[in-house]
């Protein structure tokens, strides 16, 4: 039997707010990345390590540490801290295209500060994903997506190309038992072998190569023995080449012959669990989203590119009101399903944003209506389409029969 290839990819899986508010969360993550940082300049043998595709944690930490920005910075532009694409890993169907769209506009930018985006849209536990997905990749340069959680029955393989709509495809890299499949390994290079004979047991008739392991899972710190182990079980035996890698190393060398294709959403329950329930929970939560939403979208941001100033383009006060959006795109926080004290600042992080959408949209109608000739009520029409229908207008006027205002339809 030929040496099958294992690749260790350590990493962490971090929910910014769950089942413990963001604050408590972030404690823990200023320990965890503390002490990463430490390992990864001190061991070599340490080599990679994934920031969970997202950058948001990188920015809460830095926010604690500032004095850390220029270690992240070494260890991120060298590749050995694999960060970004997104700012967040958002729930793709629970949120608007544009925030989709900001979502990674977001975080690839900060990851430019840093050297550089990870090549890769890591896409680990969202819940099912939407069928614009390999295009959004695609345009925005990516050959290579890895996703779990709604790959239907027919693909029957590790890997696939995933297609979109219009024709739009990436290579899917199929975490097939999810991004905690090799989670706390043991500390003995034999259990190691062992555990890994079981697993491609288990999983031989969908691995298409190597075996790609992921060690990690939720707020999990990482392994300081990994180096050792590897090295250990390496010359222990000759069934498995173990190394320390990364995912963009790894799927540089991924199959791409003969994967089956798969159209669309991926939507499917078959393997993993979707967590359909949170579509309709917290009724609340949804429709904070979309005020907000669609302030920014349809009022905010076109009022002021069309009625005021260039001078006066209001972008700080766009980018703050978009980045709590953003953040709270999070699969764990626009689903809802967590403790009580969150759903508390997502909603108040929404509400924040939308008050601003709505102060930047009265200031560009109120631009609209001093450029005009005669003063007098404006009707606008913020949608890219001709429109008809009734207009009921609330005009303040003198006091009549304890009425303070008139309403004209």
């Amino acid at each position: 039997m030929p040496t099958r290839n294992v690749a260790v990819v350590p990493h962490t899986h971090w929910d910014r707010e769950w089942y413990e508010s963001f604050e408590t969360f972030r404690l823990k993550l200023v320990d965890t990345l503390d002490a990463l940082v430490e390992l990864l300049e001190s061991d070599p043998s340490y080599g990679w390590f994934l920031l969970d595709g997202q950058m948001a944690a990188v920015d809460d930490y830095l926010e604690i540490r500032p004095e850390a920005t220029d270690r992240i910075r070494e260890l991120a532009s060298s590749g050995r801290l694999s960060v970004g694409p997104w700012y967040v890993l958002m729930d793709e169907f629970l949120v608007s295209g544009e925030t989709i769209l900001r979502n990674l506009e977001l975080g690839m930018a900060r990851a430019a500060g840093f050297g550089g985006a990870m090549d890769v849209g890591y896409l680990p536990d969202m819940f099912g994903h939407i069928a614009q997905m390999p295009q959004i990749l695609a345009e925005a340069g990516f050959s290579h997506a890895v996703v779990w959680r709604g790959v239907p029955s027919q693909v029957d393989r590790s890997g696939f190309w995933w297609e979109a709509p219009d024709g739009s495809r990436v290579r899917a890299e199929y975490l097939t038992t999810g991004y905690s499949n090799a989670a706390t390994l043991p500390d003995d290079a034999a259990a190691l072998v062992q555990r890994t004979a079981a697993y491609e047991k288990d999983q031989s008739s969908l691995l298409l190569d190597g075996i790609l392991y992921m060690n990690g899972s939720d707020h999990l710190a990482p392994q300081p023995h990994l180096g050792r182990l590897v090295a250990e079980a390496n010359a222990l035996q000759d069934d498995y080449d173990f190394h320390v890698t990364s995912l963009p190393r790894y799927l540089a060398h991924a199959p791409t012959e003969g994967l089956v294709t798969w159209r669309g959403e991926l939507r499917s329950g078959f393997r993993a669990n979707l967590l359909m329930g949170v579509t309709s929970n917290r009724v609340d939560v949804k429709r904070a989203a979309a005020l907000a939403e669609v302030n920014l979208e349809r009022r905010a941001e076109p009022y002021a590119a069309l009625f005021g100033a260039p001078e006066d383009w209001p972008g700080r006060l766009l980018d703050l009101a978009w980045l709590g959006v953003v953040r709270n795109a999070a699969h764990d926080s626009i689903c809802a399903c967590s403790v009580d004290a969150v759903v508390d600042s997502v909603l108040e992080r929404f509400a924040e944003s939308h008050r601003v959408a709505l102060g930047l949209a009265e200031r560009g109608l109120g631009a609209l209506a001093r450029s005009m000739a005669k003063p007098g009520p404006v009707v606008v029409n913020p949608a890219a389409r001709a429109r008809s229908g009734i207009v009921e207008l609330v005009v303040m006027g003198e006091p009549t029969d304890g009425q303070s205002e008139q309403v004209l339809s």
